[in-house]
């Protein structure tokens, strides 16, 4: 059920961020471990959890990229696409601390292959700059 309290949230916070463009989205993958009343909720509630963390992501201007769950470990994996605004992305991580139903949860911005070698490439220059001081 946390996952549906989740996209109850994002609904309501539905006027913090519109993507304008999706050029200009960040990528991010959630780590989320459920407390023993989120477990209790969604057994008693069983369901796919992706169609309501989608529709809540959807109406911030955001894309769910995907969902899985970890075997054995009873993790959930979310990666979504959201707005390129930092003060929105740290309230939208900070939303989910409060809920009371994640014993533990990391927001982890992750980039693309061709991102990174392009980041490789600019080793060269960062390092030419550290040398000059």
């Amino acid at each position: 059920m946390k996952h549906l309290a989740l996209g109850s949230l994002m609904t309501l916070c539905g006027s913090m961020a519109i993507a304008e463009d999706a050029a200009n989205m960040r990528t991010f993958l959630f780590i989320g471990t459920s407390n023993s009343a989120a477990w209790e909720m969604q057994i008693a509630n069983p369901g796919d959890r992706a169609a309501s963390v989608k529709g809540g992501i959807e109406a911030l201007g955001g894309e769910l990229l995907s969902y899985y769950w970890g075997l054995v470990n009873g993790k959930d994996y979310i990666t979504v696409a959201l707005p390129d605004d930092p003060t929105f992305i740290q309230a939208f991580y900070v939303s989910r601390l409060g809920d009371g139903l994640l014993e533990d949860y990391q927001m982890i911005e992750l980039m693309s292959s061709a991102d990174m070698a392009e980041a490789l490439a600019r080793v060269p220059e960062i390092k030419a700059q550290d040398d000059l001081k």
